[in-house]
């Protein structure tokens, strides 16, 4: 059977596609994660915290399944930190940590508004979960990657209404100048517990262990982790239909370029607290900003589930050192194989001081 990934590992399962390249292109970037975009490398740290919804498509072209009592939370994590691998000897003075979790709870209905499968919340199964970890330099470093860790617990629905639950740990890591990469992919199958004989429509299904070397991923463009990927895009300073182009690592897709590219500049309304102060001034929410940023295949065409994500960033600020919102992503959304719709992650929280 051919492997799909579960809706909710989507965002970060990285299946992007190659592009040529005549001369080598790098990204330029600012700090503007920063209230004064021009502020030095130092002591950072924030913690988003996103609701996640769903949105069903009119039509599926998976039997008319879709998504129902969704409730999910994403949580990302970045400080600076003084990275060294005691394994590699690597090691980065000016670096981040960027840690996230998103968990959803959901359940798969059909056509007849029938349940055919229910994961997370009060059921016997396990919410999806992504775990994820990884650790990059400054941006007078390109913001090169230097490890990553994504620890994936997921349901995919399949083409006859089966449901296959995956469990698999993957790895990546880059050499000093991150010019090159191994990779390793671990199937944890065998510690799914949920699938039972009296199961239906459920089964676990095997991740095949492997391993294997990229090269020369600086070669055309910036190279970046697949799990660095939104917070990097803030360092870039967008303008309407402006495209960058890089070179994104993945477990799953490996080695592939992606264009990002600002299709929209607009206002919309926004309700987060932001520091402990709520940001919107009345109940519709603050006017905001925003620089619609969509990742997708370089040079067109579809690969994998072969669909692009959009991101909306608080534009920032004509006053560089009076950056409010700090290019914060305040709405992601994630389109789901099969056509089965969108999964949305909004912004609730933004704390730039970590908890005693």
């Amino acid at each position: 059977m051919k492997k799909r990934f579960a809706a909710a590992a989507v965002l970060l399962a990285g299946t992007l596609a190659f592009a040529a390249c005549s001369s080598r292109v790098a990204l330029t970037m600012n700090r503007n994660w920063n209230e004064n975009t021009a502020s030095a490398y130092g002591n950072f740290y924030e913690q988003l915290v996103y609701d996640v919804r769903y949105q069903r498509e009119d039509t599926s072209s998976l039997n008319g399944l879709y998504y129902a009592d969704v409730e999910g939370t994403y949580t990302v994590t970045v400080r600076s930190y003084d990275y060294y691998n005691a394994e590699t000897k690597v090691q980065a003075d000016r670096a981040y940590e960027l840690t996230s979790v998103l968990e959803v709870s959901a359940s798969v209905v059909n056509g007849e508004g029938e349940t055919v499968y229910a994961f997370g919340g009060d059921t016997n199964a396990p919410a999806d979960k992504i775990e994820t970890v990884v650790y990059f330099r400054d941006i007078d470093e390109e913001m090169r990657p230097l490890e990553s860790r994504v620890k994936t617990y997921s349901h995919t629905p399949g083409q006859n209404n089966d449901i296959a639950v995956y469990s698999y740990e993957s790895a990546v890591v880059y050499s000093a100048n991150g010019k090159s990469a191994s990779v390793t992919v671990t199937d944890l199958s065998d510690e799914i517990e949920e699938i039972t004989e009296d199961t239906t429509g459920a089964y676990a299904a095997s991740f095949k262990d492997r391993s294997y070397s990229l090269s020369d991923l600086t070669e055309d463009y910036s190279c970046l982790d697949n799990a660095q990927l939104l917070f990097a895009a803030r360092g870039i300073t967008f303008a309407d239909g402006d495209s960058h182009t890089f070179t994104a690592v993945s477990p799953a897709g490996g080695r592939r370029n992606v264009t990002m590219t600002c299709s929209e500049v607009l206002t919309s309304n926004y309700s987060f607290t932001l520091d402990g102060q709520a940001v919107a001034e009345e109940e519709a929410g603050k006017p905001i900003s925003t620089n619609v940023v969509t990742f997708a295949l370089a040079g067109g065409g579809a690969t994998g589930l072969g669909v692009t994500h959009t991101v909306h960033y608080a534009a920032r600020s004509s006053n560089p050192s009076a950056n409010t919102y700090r290019n914060l992503p305040l709405r992601i959304e994630s389109p789901v194989a099969y056509s089965m719709g969108s999964f949305i992650y909004v912004l609730e929280s933004a704390s730039h001081t970590a908890a005693e």
